[in-house]
């Protein structure tokens, strides 16, 4: 009698404890989960980041005089700073609807390497130094560096917190 008097105290205990555990561990595993995204993308980003500088480091103002194109400009001009000119690419853009260096470096580097990336919430700055005598225009040619920032704003799965930017920085000299 004495065995179903504590098998019935401890039912009690075992669903309290259930109530009580299973939700904070759903909510971990749940959060697990949204971790992951968050990193999925964020290496995407600095992915995208890298891709892009070794695309511009390989294909700046002299591949263009060798392969016959048109040297075309740097883009669309956003900003000068820290010594550099910060040109803007659009990763909602056709591809191949620009001649611009910057334009050109988001349609062959990221935009055919994006995987989980949301192009509307990209954000792409291409950077050249400017010229020693001609502080007035960027550097695209051999032995000068271009730097390129990726930023993404993501909004966390199951809206569980407000949106986070990932921003990741390249930077590589141009070899051709």
């Amino acid at each position: 009698m004495r065995l179903a008097t504590q098998s019935q105290g401890r039912a009690g205990a075992t669903l309290l404890e259930h109530a009580i555990v299973l939700p904070i561990t759903f909510f971990l595993l749940l959060m697990m989960v949204v971790g992951s995204m968050g990193v999925l993308r964020y290496q995407e980003t600095a992915s995208l980041a890298r891709s892009a500088a070794r695309y511009a480091s390989t294909h700046g103002a002299q591949y263009r005089r060798d392969a016959g194109l048109v040297t075309g400009s740097p883009g669309t001009y956003i900003e000068k700073s820290d010594g550099m000119h910060w040109y803007s690419a659009n990763p909602l853009a056709m591809s191949g609807s620009d001649t611009a260096w910057a334009q050109d470096i988001c349609d062959q580097a990221i935009g055919t390497n994006r995987v989980a990336l949301a192009p509307a919430n990209m954000t792409i700055k291409i950077g050249w130094p400017a010229v020693v005598n001609q502080l007035d225009k960027p550097d695209n040619w051999p032995n000068s560096r271009v730097t390129v920032t990726v930023s993404y704003q993501w909004t966390p799965e199951f809206y569980l917190i407000g949106p986070i930017t990932l921003t990741s920085t390249s930077t590589m000299n141009i070899t051709n």
